[in-house]
């Protein structure tokens, strides 16, 4: 027996191993379940962990450019 409140919840729209779906509530605000990665935040806003060395910037990219 569940809670009414949990049974009516939303469920994970993750896909099992045997190719059913997940039978977890979602995490609030979010399509998967606690187990599924509902709760990771994602990545940091601004992805600085993407910079590495700014050779594909816009700003440099048009220095090149105008170099022969």
């Amino acid at each position: 027996m569940q809670p009414p409140q949990l049974a009516q919840s939303p469920r994970c729209l993750a896909r099992t191993r045997s190719g059913g779906p997940c039978q977890a509530p979602a995490v609030k605000g979010k399509a998967r379940c606690r187990m599924h990665g509902g709760t990771n935040p994602g990545p940091p806003a601004g992805n600085r962990n993407a910079l590495k060395h700014g050779y594909y910037a816009r700003s440099v990219q048009s220095l090149r450019r105008q170099l022969p």
